[in-house]
């Protein structure tokens, strides 16, 4: 990868990095093998620097959560779920017909400024549904997704605490974890995605404005789609930023359509298409 996507950190973001460096190498979670439950420290008591939503989470945005060989806890129905771990919660949706004990493709859905993250599950639906696919959209922090340094701090630690608690209820396909995301969403999933390339499979990007990647691991497939009439995120941007990952080594997929600042379900299936292939 080129220093492009390295840049030296500064402050907190470094000293973080520094200390994952010296601690868990980038390969102790490999895609290909699922781990046992992540330990969970007593109430009360000390939280592990690399614990599930930790510190190491807050400070690198490097995510600790990882599938499980065997969740401990039994999967939820086909529909709608909020997983009840916040008010600005993470909003989960089962295909019908999903077989709880195969593995299954997971999609984390990152919402634009100011929506709701249930908002954006609805062009999903009938894609995942056909393809049995999980879908899970988390609520930012606030009212957008923070990553002026990077994709740390609080909305890592909670995405972290969401994919946590649906991989102890589903079995998810190593392989096939993606994070997607629109406008603001789609710069955060850029961002989130080349930092835990190593992780996941695919980033898909929406109609993005900017990403901010400070050091990145792996080469996660690219699913880059921009309106040529966005009024909101200039197109010839996105296609400089699509030639600057391409650049970088990532494999990207650029699709251009003759619309505005948005995406619709023929975006959707091309980029699932691409996942599943």
């Amino acid at each position: 990868m080129s220093m492009h996507r390295r840049e030296v950190l500064a402050g907190g973001l470094a000293g973080g990095l520094a200390a994952w460096a010296g601690g868990a190498s980038a390969q102790s979670a490999p895609q290909s093998a699922p781990q046992t439950a992540p330990q969970t420290a007593p109430q009360g008591a000390p939280q592990a620097a690399n614990a599930v939503g930790g510190p190491l989470v807050a400070a690198t945005g490097r995510y600790q959560a990882r599938p499980l060989a065997h969740p401990p806890l039994p999967p939820l129905g086909p529909g709608f779920h909020k997983l009840g771990l916040a008010e600005r919660d993470a909003h989960l949706f089962v295909p019908p017909g999903l077989d709880p004990t195969k593995p299954a493709p997971l999609i984390i859905m990152l919402h634009g400024k100011s929506q709701l993250a249930n908002e954006v599950m609805g062009e999903w639906k009938r894609a995942v549904s056909r393809r049995k696919v999980l879908l899970m959209a988390p609520q930012s922090r606030d009212f957008t997704w923070a990553f002026d340094k990077g994709p740390i701090g609080p909305d890592a630690v909670f995405i972290d605490r969401a994919m946590d608690a649906i991989f102890q209820r589903f079995v998810v396909d190593p392989k096939h974890i993606g994070v997607a995301g629109f406008s603001d969403g789609a710069s955060y999933a850029l961002s989130t995605g080349l930092v835990n390339g190593d992780f996941f499979s695919d980033i898909f990007a929406f109609s993005a404005i900017r990403y901010y990647a400070p050091g990145s691991f792996g080469n996660p497939r690219v699913f880059f789609t921009h309106g040529t009439r966005d009024p909101g995120a200039n197109f010839a941007n996105a296609k400089s930023m699509a030639a600057q990952l391409k650049a970088d080594g990532c494999d990207v997929d650029f699709y251009e359509f003759n619309g505005g600042h948005m995406f619709d379900e023929e975006c959707v299936k091309r980029s699932m298409a691409r996942f599943l292939s």
